[in-house]
């Protein structure tokens, strides 16, 4: 197995690393991801892995992930000082000659083209030219929207479930999420929860914030996992649910690997409504991780999520 990269690693303008940093984080964090059995078949290495700069004037916000299944069900590795504070949120289809876009959107939405940087529809069947709204006001929610004169279809947003991998003796990592996802009852389950909140209500000031990004983590709650511990990023009204992480410490000898599984909910797919014939036949659904098509970021048009190396599955 080859921990490098033969690839031409592609700057971002504004980048704080040059190539030899961007190199030596994606084999460090190669070699991280080695060491956990589900990911690198033995024919895989570092050319397997994505890279990308979220916002590349700061340098903690730098990821490695390795994508394995991206069906229904997607798979991740992921290694990064920290997750920027973002969401997941449904993305909404309507016909451009009754919403055109812009400020012309139905009430209680925004043109996600105005607020998601890099927005893509999810493959090539879902035309280019359509209005597509995410919903951005408390008082309007996804069955308003379904009957919303113009609606054509709904692109659902992805549901996650972490996992932390690395041992908090050689690598504690801080999650930071909305307090909404402890109603899930997928968390209500998980009683361990309950010391991890205590945990990182303790311990939560240890963890940087990155300059530059201060209020990043405002308004969510500190969660400090075990090893092999998880946390569903998910909400029982499948609204968004922000959150973020640091695993930026002191104490730590290298970064985490997190694991994440992610599918869209099942229930809302099973919900709405069933889209008009002139448009079905042509609808390929989304796939698992159409994160350029439903991620909301807290730092809107500062995000960059054009990778500077793809992984061997897109999407």
């Amino acid at each position: 197995m080859t921990l490098s990269s033969t690839r031409k690693i592609n700057v971002p303008a504004g980048a704080s690393l040059n190539k030899d940093e961007y190199r030596a984080f994606l084999e460090d964090s190669a070699s991280l991801i080695a060491s956990h059995a589900q990911y690198f078949s033995p024919d895989e290495g570092g050319d397997s892995l994505e890279l990308a700069h979220m916002i590349p004037s700061i340098p903690e916000t730098v990821i490695c992930l390795y994508l394995g299944i991206n069906e229904a069900v997607c798979n991740k590795a992921l290694v990064t000082p920290f997750l920027v504070h973002h969401a997941h949120k449904n993305v909404f289809a309507f016909d451009p000659d009754v919403y055109p876009g812009g400020k012309d959107v139905p009430d209680g939405t925004v043109d996600t083209r105005d607020t998601l940087p890099g927005f893509q529809p999810p493959n090539k069947s879902w035309p280019e030219h359509w209005t597509y709204v995410m919903i951005n006001e408390n008082d309007c929610g996804y069955r308003d929207l379904w009957e919303t004169r113009g609606y054509i279809d709904m692109i659902a947003a992805k549901f996650e479930d972490f996992t932390v991998l690395s041992s908090p003796q050689e690598s504690r990592i801080c999650f930071f999420i909305d307090e909404k996802a402890f109603d899930h009852p997928v968390n209500k389950g998980r009683y361990y929860l309950i010391s991890a909140r205590k945990k990182g209500d303790a311990s939560a000031h240890e963890f940087k914030v990155p300059e530059g990004m201060e209020g990043e983590t405002k308004g969510l709650v500190p969660v400090i996992l075990e090893q092999g511990e998880k946390i569903y990023v998910a909400t029982a009204d499948f609204s968004p649910c922000p959150h973020a992480w640091s695993n930026i410490h002191d104490e730590n000898e290298h970064f985490a690997v997190v694991n994440e599984n992610s599918a869209v909910p099942l229930d809302l797919i099973v919900r709405k409504p069933v889209v008009k014939k002139t448009y079905a036949s042509k609808l390929i659904p989304a796939k698992g991780s159409a994160d350029n098509t439903t991620d909301w970021f807290l730092r809107g048009r500062k995000i960059v999520r054009t990778p500077l190396l793809e992984g061997l599955f897109k999407g």
